[in-house]
């Protein structure tokens, strides 16, 4: 029996989008061992067959590698909650793979995942940082292999995260991002990506409050999520040097250097949105993690 460990992702980090994201302190476990017929555990008992997207991103790195499907035995214990912008159907994905592997004595390394995690998911922007861990910048040459350049994250910050009880799906979120762009809306992100970047590292608060200022996706889907101004008003308020919608929503991301901030951060949004969950997470440096049991 192998058990796959995957952390949640925050994608975007507010400026860049489709091309930032981070591993968060969340995590999605999951067992595999061979068996005589599929059985899935641990999830909703619609996804318990071969539409799994555990078990599908399994076989099809099988047949990537030219091998055939067989059945295995998989039980899935996750924090990560479905569709809520913290990259959930990436965990899935990056544990199939990890999996087909494992179980046909393949070795693959990093760059291997991501380039078979892209395939399936379509961006590395999530599967990356989930297989990688830190903070990464993805982007794919034109008929090239992904390209993915990781940055540590200080350990100083804190990322205190709500996770709203409604879902948006990405499908939705992506409808209200408008297609184009002025020259100078673009030019704008740029700057401030390398501004977010160089503060995630350094941990410079107030550099990641001042790049922190999208305009290609947040003020859009926004709208998406009925709670964004009020939990955006108490986390700002409340200490934390600025907020971004965790992928395309609905959980928000808070940021803070001081940890007492935080959790007094955690107490107040508690109180003031109560079907609210929420977490304080750190960045994950570690990204997937494998072993035998």
């Amino acid at each position: 029996m192998i058990k796959i460990t995957v952390p949640a992702t925050s994608a975007n980090l507010g400026i860049g989008y489709d091309t930032l994201g981070m591993a968060v302190s969340l995590y999605s476990h999951f067992t595999f061992e061979r068996a005589d017929e599929l059985q899935i555990t641990g999830c909703p008992e619609e996804f318990q067959n071969e539409n799994n997207l555990v078990y599908a991103s399994l076989v099809d790195a099988l047949r990537e590698w030219g091998e055939e499907p067989f059945p295995v035995k998989i039980d899935i214990q996750t924090e990560v909650p479905v569709a809520r912008g913290l990259g959930s159907s990436s965990t899935c994905v990056v544990a199939g793979i990890m999996a087909a592997a494992a179980l046909t004595g393949h070795t693959v390394d990093r760059a291997e995942l991501v380039r078979i995690a892209t395939a399936v998911e379509g961006h590395p922007d999530n599967v990356a940082p989930a297989i990688l861990g830190g903070a990464v910048c993805s982007f794919t040459p034109e008929g090239g292999l992904p390209r993915c350049l990781r940055y540590e994250v200080s350990d100083r910050l804190r990322f205190i995260t709500v996770i709203p009880p409604y879902k948006v799906h990405t499908s939705e979120a992506r409808k209200v991002v408008p297609q184009q762009v002025a020259l100078a809306d673009a030019v704008w992100q740029m700057g401030r990506i390398a501004g977010m970047t160089r503060g995630l590292e350094t941990g410079d608060l107030a550099l990641i409050a001042a790049a922190n200022d999208d305009r290609l996706q947040e003020p859009f889907r926004r709208a998406l999520i009925p709670d964004y101004d009020g939990i955006r008003a108490t986390c700002l308020e409340g200490g934390a040097g600025t907020l971004w919608i965790s992928g395309s929503g609905s959980t928000l991301m808070a940021v803070t250097d001081d940890t007492i901030v935080a959790k007094f951060l955690q107490v107040r949004l508690h109180e003031a949105f109560p079907t609210c969950e929420t977490h304080i997470l750190t960045c994950d440096t570690q990204g997937a993690q494998i072993e035998y049991l």
